[in-house]
């Protein structure tokens, strides 16, 4: 057993709650205290050393270090994710400005690669609460997370991210690893594998607490978000560290952008 305490920060969404679920149901609950937040806050936290351990949109290891991935599972998808979607009324290109949502750099990074590599647009970018936005004529709004599920009949069109990375490189995609920049014991690594592995192993009860009678969380868990850092997984985050660095190169020369990213 590990001889101290370790705090973990995680994304407060349904896609975590098999991670919560193994920490809660496991050896792991006497070693790990958990936070919960959103993707941004999980960041800052992890880089202002308030966390020992952290989930973390990938998007924001591109301003860090002197960190390490330490477990094989993340939040991923091999195609439609459904939680990280573009909408508008417009099809996408008569869409004139991308609204951000601001909770995960990863999704406004992944956003923009997307509209500029599958839809050749470059759309000016503008911040807002997306929850509680109402979008203006020619708006494409980038929204994820749980809030997807209740709005996301509201908009005619909408675009799906991971189907549309899978679509573009033939790869699933990243969205947040598991990271620290602290040393950690290997027998406590070892419990948050643990029980992360009993929290993927109990989907269905996990389901079942979330589900309600108007939200099925079966196919989302089973079909939409995928958890093992597998070696595809690897491939597709090194391409978008790739595609991103382009991108950020690209952004420097065009003040509009540039503090946007």
């Amino acid at each position: 057993m590990a001889d101290r305490k370790y705090k973990i920060v995680m994304v407060n969404y349904l896609n975590s709650k098999p991670f919560e679920f193994g920490l809660m149901n496991s050896e792991a609950k006497d070693i790990f205290e958990i936070c919960a937040a959103n993707p941004a806050q999980c960041a800052a936290a992890i880089q202002n050393d308030k966390a020992d351990i952290a989930l973390i949109p990938v998007g924001a290891l591109l301003d860090m270090s002197d960190y390490q991935i330490i477990t094989p599972y993340c939040i991923g998808c091999d195609g439609d994710v459904r939680t990280v979607c573009l909408m508008s009324h417009q099809p996408i290109n008569e869409c004139k400005t991308l609204v951000l949502d601001d909770h995960s750099r990863t999704s406004f990074l992944l956003s923009q690669i997307l509209i500029r590599e599958v839809f050749k647009k470059d759309i000016p970018i503008k911040k807002a609460d997306v929850q509680h936005y109402q979008p203006q004529d020619g708006d494409i709004i980038l929204m994820i997370g749980d809030k997807v599920f209740d709005r996301e009949k509201d908009f005619k069109y909408n675009y799906d991210l991971g189907a549309l990375w899978k679509e573009m490189t033939g790869l699933p995609f990243v969205f947040a690893v598991w990271i620290t920049k602290s040393h950690i014991e290997t027998d406590a690594i070892d419990l948050l594998n643990d029980a992360f592995d009993t929290g993927i192993k109990n989907l269905d009860e996990v389901i079942a607490k979330e589900s309600s009678e108007n939200l099925d969380l079966y196919f989302y868990f089973h079909h939409n978000i995928s958890y093992d850092l597998d070696d595809k997984k690897q491939a597709a985050l090194k391409l978008f560290f790739e595609k991103t660095a382009t991108l950020l190169n690209k952004s420097a020369t065009t003040s509009d952008n540039k503090s946007e990213i």
